[in-house]
This record gives C-alpha cells, structure tokens and sequence, in this order.
C-alpha cells in the first residue's frame, strides 16, 4: 500500500508542480500566439482544455480553459476565454478568478503598464472598470457566482482588447 501511494505521488508530484495560475504577462503573451501555441502553453502550465465553440460569420470563436478545477463543486480557481475571429485575426482573452489576491496581482499589472481608468459604471449588477493604455484596453468585471450548490462567492472577469478592437466593436463612449 505504501508503495502504491509512493508510486502515485511520484506520478502526480511533476504534474502538480508545473502547474501555476497566469501572471498579468502570460494572459498579455497567450493574446499574440495562435490557438495551437496558446493551447500548448496552457497546458504546460497546467490548465485544462474544457469545451470550444467555432466561429461563424455572427459569432466570434471561443476556447475555454480552466485552472485548478474542482469537480465536486463545480468551480475553477481561474477560467481563461481564449476568443477569435477568423477574419480579422483578432484576438481577446477574458480572464475570471476567484482569487482577491489574483484580482489584486492583476490590478496592480495594469496600473504599471500605465493604464489610466476612462470609465466606472455599475452594469447588471456588477461593477464595471474600463483602463485604456497605449495599445490595450482592459476591461474588469467585479461580481459573484453561483454553483449547482446554490453557493455563491466573489468572481472578478478581466477582459483584454487591443485598443482597436474594443474601440470598433464597444465604441468609444467611455
């Protein structure tokens, strides 16, 4: 028996250590690689591929990633949206945690990337931070969510645009 425990932990204990939640730099990085390469890259890091859905010529593409995934109550420490169009080659990555202090971690990276908030609003519930720097557009989503099991707790949704991207498809009404 002890072995048989000694031989999982062997297994498992490489997997494990590898795994890691994404800084604000990663997130910026997994925006400029293809699906493949990004896929990839999560999956060293220790995320696992969850569902896709194709792009149509209404609808933008989607692939989704989660981190620490806890079935027994249905939640992720992080979810990550890798989001495509096909057409315009156009990239965004929406980011949710359930962290504070990785809602902190990547608060404070916005801020350094000299990022200055243009809009705050309260929005179906939620509040609503828009920061816009050079060439980036990071809008967060402060809420809460629910599971299967009615309970609820702090959700925190970081979406990342170019500038561009945003700009024509949110308009620029700060």
């Amino acid at each position: 028996m002890k072995r048989a425990i000694l031989i999982i932990s062997v297994l498992i204990g490489p997997i494990s250590l590898n795994a890691q939640n994404l800084t604000m730099d990663q997130l910026l990085e997994i925006k400029k690689k293809d699906i493949g390469s990004a896929e990839d890259y999560l999956a060293a890091n220790g995320w696992e591929f969850m569902e896709e859905s194709e792009p149509y010529w209404d609808k933008l593409g989607s692939v989704v990633y989660a981190f620490a995934m806890d079935y027994t109550i249905q939640r992720a420490e992080s979810v990550l949206f890798y989001v495509y169009n096909d057409i315009t080659s156009e990239i965004r990555i929406v980011v949710q945690v359930r962290e504070k202090e990785k809602y902190s971690e990547y608060v404070k990276a916005i801020m350094d990337y000299d990022c200055e908030m243009v809009s705050s609003k309260v929005e179906n519930n939620e509040s609503v931070k828009l920061y816009q720097g050079a060439i980036t557009t990071f809008m967060i989503r402060s809420g809460s969510s629910g599971n299967y099991f009615n309970e609820h707790s702090d959700v925190w949704t970081f979406s990342i645009f170019s500038n561009e991207d945003y700009d024509q498809n949110y308009g620029i009404d700060y």
